[in-house]
């Protein structure tokens, strides 16, 4: 009763001095958030490598958070690690630095010989034949979990993605293809991604956990990413001259494909979470973020669940709708302020236990922003914006409904430099997004896991991997979305200019 009474009083309290507070004017914000970015970008940074080869891990080991207690987090997570690894690769790419790309290529090349060493670990899943690639996390020695766990095979797609990518960065820059061939996909399956994308074109059928280890059951977040993986697996095996291995790969991206549209649930416009699980109650509307998620990580530019597709942006626009409802720090927001989105409607876990309300996710919120900038940018792309039945609402939430009646079944399409106004009005949501999350974040730059749905405080798992990840990657596209409105479209505002493009960042 106690605990009960403290929460609410501190709640009512944080109300009252955040509503005190004076609204600033736009102009002001937005300085405020352009001062930030640059900070929190390289203090984001810096979380990431102090992640990567922790004193006492294995070379190689990326800790999903330093938390080694409520909650532990202390652990080498197949999927973390190779969403991290994308970060580490893209910076790779950019660098020009000899110094900086050979720091980076042996931090890259370590991580790709102690998950080889993972993958023939046998481990709660199996071992390397058996299923031991579906096992989740090691131990930070490279020792297999002790405990029990739900197969997630997400990891070994999203690992895929990494290594792929760092390949053709690799042989850019003059790298020896022979060391790919020897490590990376070679003639057998003993080498790293191509027992991944084996291993894929085997499971993808099968049930497994979600990205959020709750859910048992077929995943969109798990499928969509799976197929990207083996299309660019595709790619790679005609490249290296493994014609027979890429047909196999292309089967079963097919299949995929003719199985994604069953996550579509045409009546309400949106696309669900999972397909053929049975309801439980914290799963009852398959309403999800990981869906969105999905997306930014694995979208192949082949307009299969574009950010742009109806059903995608009215996904968006209800997850806003919902979390802007039932987070109390959604309800009193300032004007400045976007969304702060959770993982799920209905979840339970609060960074802490199992048994309560659940709360916005650091990593989730930059999600959704990063979705906003990248939906901006496939439309500069294409000069093009169509708006639909299911996409109705979110346009009217921007403020940038064409003119004229709409009917529910009628479809508008905008062409041109009339576009440009919708994309600064979304431009400006994605800040928004970002802003909430500059407000509600200590000032040190620290990332948490989640937020207090009460408090707006950060709780849960500190320093956790994917949060700093993804605001990265928010910055990055938010960046090249900058690139393209200044080339088509006027600036959006004197305030908000095309931010200067960051590099990999300070060395650690």
């Amino acid at each position: 009763m106690k605990l009960i009474f403290y929460t609410l009083f501190l709640w009512v309290l944080v109300s009252y001095i955040v509503q005190a507070q004076p609204l600033p004017s736009p102009t002001e914000w937005q300085k405020e958030l352009e001062e930030w970015i640059p900070k929190q970008y390289n203090r984001s940074v810096e979380g990431i490598f102090d992640n990567i080869n922790r004193p006492g891990t294995a070379k190689g080991c990326i800790v999903a958070a330093d938390s080694k207690k409520q909650p532990d987090y202390y652990y080498n997570w197949i999927r973390d690690a190779a969403i991290t690894m994308q970060v580490v690769v893209t910076m790779y790419e950019r660098a020009t630095d000899p110094k900086e790309i050979d720091r980076l290529e042996t931090i890259i090349k370590e991580y790709i010989a102690f998950n080889h060493k993972l993958q023939h670990t046998p481990n709660y899943n199996g071992n390397f034949y058996t299923g031991g690639l579906g096992a989740a996390h090691f131990l930070v020695n490279g020792s297999a979990y002790p405990g029990g766990w739900c197969t997630e095979n997400d990891g070994p797609a999203l690992r895929a993605l990494a290594v792929i990518k760092f390949t053709y960065a690799y042989l850019q820059k003059g790298g020896n293809i022979s060391y790919i061939r020897d490590h990376v996909f070679g003639p057998t399956n003993n080498t790293l991604t191509r027992a991944d994308l084996d291993y894929i074109a085997r499971v993808w059928p099968n049930e497994n956990c979600g990205p959020w280890e709750e859910l048992y059951g077929i995943h969109f977040f798990d499928q969509y990413l799976q197929r990207t993986a083996l299309l660019r697996g595709v790619k790679l095996a005609k490249k290296l001259g493994y014609d027979d291995i890429a047909k196999h790969y292309q089967k079963s991206a097919d299949d995929i494909t003719q199985v994604l549209p069953s996550y579509i649930a045409k009546d309400f416009g949106i696309v669900l979470e999972s397909v053929n699980t049975t309801h439980d109650t914290n799963h009852e509307t398959f309403l999800d973020t990981s869906t969105i998620l999905a997306i930014i990580h694995g979208y192949n530019h082949d307009d299969v669940f574009a950010p742009t597709n109806e059903y995608v942006i009215g996904t968006a626009n209800m997850l806003r709708l919902v979390f802007q409802d039932i987070y109390p720090v959604n309800m009193r927001k300032e004007q400045s302020e976007g969304t702060l989105f959770g993982r799920f409607p209905d979840d339970i876990y609060d960074g802490y236990t199992s048994d309560v309300p659940g709360n916005p996710w650091i990593l989730c919120t930059l999600g959704m922003a990063q979705y906003y900038y990248e939906l901006a940018a496939e439309w500069l792309k294409h000069e093009k914006i169509v708006i639909g039945k299911w996409s109705k609402d979110f346009f009217k939430h921007l403020k940038v409904m064409p003119p004229g009646p709409p009917t529910p079944e009628s479809t508008t399409t905008i062409t041109g430099k009339a576009i440009c106004s919708y994309v600064s009005a979304l431009l400006e949501e994605g800040d928004r997004v970002l802003n909430a999350i500059r407000r509600h974040t200590i000032p040190s730059g620290m990332f948490t896991e989640e937020i207090d749905r009460y408090t707006g405080f950060e709780q849960g798992a500190i320093n956790l991997t994917w949060s700093y990840d993804a605001f990265v990657t928010a910055v990055w596209s938010r960046e090249d979305v900058h690139k393209y409105f200044s080339h088509y479209c006027e600036p959006p505002s004197p305030v908000s200019p095309s931010p200067p493009m960051m590099g990999p960042g300070p060395s650690p």
